[in-house]
């Protein structure tokens, strides 16, 4: 063995940054002495967490996603790491986040695996409770790959920890910081949403709908709430209240939800669907007021919320951790409602609660759920989740990454289609986060604000703020689609199905989820801008309609109202053949006509005594008799069409053109004159 000399650096020591410099954190352990384990064998307190850089740090507490040795108080314990690579190391960085200064030697290995004594305790003493400890020595001869570091319990008595381990090969202070949102504002600030929302009692848990107007949360102890009424004495326990938007933007005095969903019980809402008339509360709701474990749903229908249903979720298991009484669950829910992400305790995992996702199934259950990762998860806690509308854009609050509290609220995007592949956890900053509890992070579809419960500068309990959000933080863009369909000239509101389609085979594949207000019949959605969108209405009694939404520019949030008008199929009914194509200048029809034809002909052997007008229209670029012929000789080719593929008799169709005569759009764009071109159909006889 050589020993070396080295310099002890006992206080945690401001960080300087060195370009070039090489700092390995451990990557594998290759053996050790004894760990902590749990009843589950989970992967807290083992020696797989002193891997990877520091977990907690700048937090220095006790942590399961700490290495915490378990053998005798009064013997020795080691363990030993690998590196990626081997180098010439000058200085050794540990994390002891518990009870430091119990290390008596540390052991370097080159690639050969020969042993070099690096350290070794001759008395040194500390009195701090954490340290992040820098060991530094002249260089090596040889370059190292590995490190052991033992402890001897009789130098510091009590439970200890081990965070994380890195190698360097300058005496550089080896650092490390928080993975950090970028281009925090300066004067970015959370806003207290103030007493006309918040209380004394506490309110957690905020939801925001979609459109941004309605705020569900859970409110905790209010006298207001509802309580047991054969038991006074009772704890008044939590219930479900929201607050609505007025159209000046001012957050009005908070509702009691009420019964059916609200009782003497504990109750919370977990997260909304894309209308925000229906709403997933925890818990499963029993006859006799009772309740188990599990997410229900309830619908707002007819000025009243209906009974909680229970979402079934295949294998659901929530065992509580072993510092809570009883299980702790938290649910968000993806705006088609076909990804639902959930916060638990159950088999496999890493530790407490961690982040599982359960996909829709074709009964309306959701499958089994599947744990989301270690690039999400960690041997602490992660709860609180909230998926944006983008479906991509996912945050959570963790004890167990780097922050600046008790628990801090972080952002990943979503990689690919695995559900597990995850871009590394950004800390929202300390703007946001604070030195105490921070989670409950929910935003509505236009991404200009989010909303959060903290229980740092409340009025009481925990209280509701809001924040703007700055870009480095905002989810991918996406337009709230809404509006009715209805019959064409008195506007009577029809409840009939909206079909679409997207340019997108990915998009197509997942499906959309139109949600339809059951007292309006006013359908909502939310679509990724960047891409078009094919809209399909076909309806017993009314000519069928298509429609065509182009979001391919966009980039930025939309609200857009799109309403739908059907043509009953009587006489003096007319549409547009809106999928009608052919090419410039042309009359040739194009096959990707056909089927839009092929859905005439089929109204036409419906109806065998129907007569009808085609009429050809043009837009104003060009020679006028040109266009009229053009447009004669589009509608003969229609015709044509009619009689030789739908067996059609000529008697039944008549054709006019018009040329550039009838516009039903200006000329002066591109776009407003391809509307202009058009053949059209008016029924003339039944």
């Amino acid at each position: 063995m050589f020993l070396r000399i080295f310099i002890l650096f006992f206080f945690i020591l401001p960080f300087q940054k060195t370009l070039g410099q090489d700092v390995l954190w451990a990557s594998e352990v290759l053996s050790y002495s004894s760990e902590k384990s749990d009843l589950y064998n989970s992967p807290k307190f083992r020696s797989v967490q002193i891997l990877g850089t520091p977990s907690i740090y700048p937090q220095m507490t006790e942590t399961p996603c700490a290495w915490e040795p378990n053998g005798s108080q009064y013997g020795e314990d080691y363990v030993k790491v690998g590196f990626i690579n081997a180098i010439y190391i000058r200085q050794i960085a540990i994390i002891e986040n518990l009870n430091p200064g119990a290390i008596s030697r540390i052991f370097g290995y080159d690639e050969e695996g020969t042993e070099y004594l690096l350290y070794q305790n001759t008395g040194q003493k500390t009195t701090v409770k954490s340290r992040f400890w820098r060991v530094f020595f002249e260089p090596m001869k040889k370059p190292l790959n590995a490190v052991k570091i033992v402890v001897n319990h009789r130098i510091a008595k009590g439970r200890k920890q081990y965070d994380a381990i890195a190698i360097s090969d300058s005496q550089d202070f080896i650092e490390f910081n928080i993975n950090v949102a970028k281009d925090i504002p300066q004067d970015l600030q959370k806003e207290n949403l103030g007493p006309t929302v918040n209380s004394p009692y506490g309110e957690v848990a905020p939801i925001i709908t979609p459109d941004g107007n309605t705020l569900y949360f859970t409110r905790l102890n209010h006298p207001d709430n509802i309580r047991d009424e054969d038991d006074k004495d009772a704890e008044i326990k939590q219930d479900i209240w929201f607050s609505k938007r007025n159209i000046a933007g001012v957050w009005m005095p908070p509702e009691n939800l009420g019964p059916p969903v609200n009782d003497a019980n504990l109750n919370a809402a977990a997260t909304a669907s894309a209308s925000g008339s229906g709403l997933f509360v925890l818990n499963l709701y029993k006859p006799g007021g009772k309740q188990e474990i599990g997410l229900s749903r309830t619908s707002f229908s007819n000025g009243k919320w209906s009974y909680p249903e229970e979402v079934k979720i295949t294998d659901f298991q929530a065992k509580k951790t072993e510092k809570d009484k009883a299980a702790n669950t938290e649910y968000a829910i993806s705006h088609d409602e076909n990804i639902l992400v959930m916060a638990l305790n159950r088999l496999p995992s890493f530790g407490n609660n961690d982040l599982y996702v359960s996909f829709k199934e074709s009964d309306g259950s959701y499958s089994r759920p599947k744990n989301m990762g270690s690039i999400l998860n960690t041997a602490d806690n992660e709860g609180s989740p909230f998926l944006s509308a983008d479906n991509k854009t996912l945050y959570f609050n963790s004890k167990g990454h780097p922050g600046y509290g008790d628990s801090d609220i972080f952002m990943t995007k979503r990689l690919d289609e695995t559900w597990t592949n995850w871009s590394e956890p950004v800390n929202l900053g300390p703007k946001i986060n604070s030195e105490r509890w921070d989670a409950f992070f929910t935003i509505p579809a236009s991404g200009e604000f989010a909303y959060l419960s903290s229980d740092n500068n409340s009025l009481g309990g925990e209280d509701i703020f809001r924040i703007n959000l700055f870009e480095s933080i905002k989810p991918d863009a996406v337009a709230i689609l809404d509006g009715k369909i209805m019959e064409k000239d008195v506007n009577t509101v029809l409840d009939i199905p909206l079909g679409i389609k997207s340019n997108s085979d990915s998009l197509n594949e997942k499906g959309f989820n139109i949600e339809i207000n059951p007292d309006t019949k006013e359908y909502k959605l939310i679509l990724p801008v960047g891409f078009k969108y094919y809209f399909d209405i076909d309806a017993t009694g009314y000519l069928s309609l298509e429609d065509s939404l182009d979001l391919t520019r966009e980039g930025d949030y939309r609200e857009i109202t799109k309403n739908f008008y059907l043509s009953p199929i009587r006489e003096g009914s007319k549409m547009v053949l809106e999928n009608l194509i052919f090419a410039q200048g042309k009359y040739e029809i194009e096959a990707s006509s056909h089927d839009e034809l092929e859905k005439l002909i089929k109204i036409l052997k419906e109806y065998p005594k129907m007569r009808i007008l085609l009429e050809g229209h043009t837009d104003n670029q060009g020679d006028f008799t040109l266009n009229v012929k053009l447009a004669k000789n589009r509608v003969d080719e229609v015709k044509t069409y009619l009689i030789k593929k739908g067996k059609i008799s000529s008697s039944r169709i008549e054709t006019k053109s018009w040329g550039p005569i009838k516009p039903i759009s200006s000329n002066s764009t591109p776009e407003t004159r391809k509307k202009n071109r058009r053949v059209e159909f008016t029924i003339l006889k039944m």
